[in-house]
């Protein structure tokens, strides 16, 4: 029967798929043959032979390890093979660090960037080498060859480290410390230092958290706190918010004067309505160290955040007598003083409230002036309410430009609202402790 229309299509489209098939299979078995795949070892030793006359040369050793590599990436290629291939491209990188270095011995310019790029190569060739000779032919080569670079590997980067090129530098660093001996480089604890701020300065959480527990071991006292922060900042950028808990909780005990891991785990605890461990944590840190400023603007901010504003204040006075400028306690001691007012019904009880709020409210203005919209408001308060006329017009206008910016800034038919004393202390908080 005659098949037509839609019918002849569909046999014709089975017919090809089957042909394809065919023709795929019969590929396969010619590619398996002995003779296909003696012509392809014959293929990559002819590369190995060339990549020597290259060695040998001094020369075309950069486009002869490209074909090697292109050659040894057949899926017929041998481990052993491969070994001796990666091997011999370590040796052409040799090969050209050597030009380089007679180049810059005599006086010419080089491209300094790609001679210790030579350096990593190597690195990187050995080890590959190294991972598959499962016969050990070219072990002791390889890490003969590596030890010849050792200090280039931190020469290169430490190049890069100068110029501030973080993601360049790291993988120096890195290979430095991964190819490290058993009874450890003297130097080891400053390239895991080196290492970590490569990667926290390159925003790399990975690579900080890859060698920051060998730099914090193996660093000097003063450098650990620092080293802590980078390993809980890494820890949130990765999400791994139990492991950053644990940080802030040790790092409370151990660096006690540090105020990263204090501040943030206040914060903490304030968010998720761990105000009672937070007061329980603090009050044992002061029964250690009374004179610590942070320790009492932390119970401050427990009093401001649980609505006991005679506490605040008393807490914000203790911060004060030891820390004057502490523009953080003198905005809760205000704010606390502002909110007071609110439930106090006596005009004459609240105008005293304004006139003791004026003095450190004015203060965080005068210690923050580009904040307008932290002392902004509350000033607007107090000088209304203690009819301060030329102050009054002078922050009226103030914040009129400021509420225009913001508009202009967000776009027009946006409003801004303004914040008030308890709406502005999320942000605060927010500003305060960097998240």
């Amino acid at each position: 029967m005659l098949l037509c229309g839609p019918y002849h299509v569909y046999f014709d489209t089975v017919a090809q798929s089957r042909m394809k098939r065919i023709l795929l299979i019969l590929i396969s078995i010619l590619l398996s043959s002995p003779y296909v795949m003696a012509q392809k070892k014959m293929t990559v030793n002819k590369r190995l032979k060339e990549a020597r006359a290259a060695i040998k040369s001094g020369s075309g050793q950069e486009n002869i390890e490209r074909i090697l590599l292109d050659s040894m990436a057949l899926p017929t290629t041998t481990d052993e093979i491969k070994a001796e291939g990666y091997h011999t491209c370590a040796l052409l990188e040799q090969s050209m660090n050597d030009g380089l270095n007679m180049n810059a011995y005599l006086k010419n310019n080089i491209d300094t960037v790609r001679l210790y790029r030579t350096v990593l190569s190597i690195y990187d060739y050995t080890l590959r080498s190294d991972s598959i000779d499962e016969k050990d032919r070219f072990r002791d080569k390889n890490r003969k060859l590596r030890a010849l670079h050792r200090c280039n590997l931190l020469g290169g980067g430490k190049y890069h480290l100068r110029s501030s090129k973080w993601g360049d530098a790291y993988p120096f660093f890195d290979m430095f410390l991964r190819t490290r001996t058993t009874d450890m480089d003297s130097v080891v604890g400053r390239v895991a230092y080196w290492a970590t701020v490569c990667g926290m300065n390159d925003n790399n959480p990975r690579h900080v958290m890859r060698h920051v527990d060998t730099a914090i071991e193996l660093m000097p006292e003063k450098e650990r706190p620092a080293l802590s922060e980078y390993k809980a900042r890494s820890c949130v950028n990765l999400g791994d918010s139990l492991q950053w808990l644990g940080i802030l909780e040790d790092g409370v005990r151990r660096y006690p004067g540090y105020n990263y891991f204090f501040l943030n785990l206040m914060d903490y605890y304030m968010r998720h309505g761990s105000s009672e461990r937070g007061l329980e944590l603090t009050d044992s840190l002061l029964h250690n160290d009374g004179d610590r400023a942070m320790y009492w603007f932390a119970l401050s901010m427990f009093a401001l955040n649980g609505g006991e504003y005679e506490r605040c204040i008393k807490m914000s006075d203790e911060c004060l007598s030891r820390e004057p400028d502490n523009v953080d306690a003198l905005y809760n001691k205000g704010i606390s003083l502002l909110n007071m007012t609110l439930n106090e019904k006596s005009a004459s009880r609240r105008k005293v409230l304004y006139r003791r709020a004026l003095e450190p409210m004015e203060r965080v203005r005068e210690l923050s002036p580009e904040d307008v919209e932290r002392w902004g408001n509350p000033l607007y308060r107090i000088y209304l309410n203690l009819n301060m006329g030329s102050k009054f017009e002078e922050i009226d206008a103030l914040l009129a430009k400021h509420l225009d910016a913001q508009k202009a800034e967000q776009g027009d038919g946006i409003s801004v609202e303004p914040v008030s004393g308890m709406k502005k202390e999320k942000s605060r908080l927010d500003k305060h402790f960097g998240n």
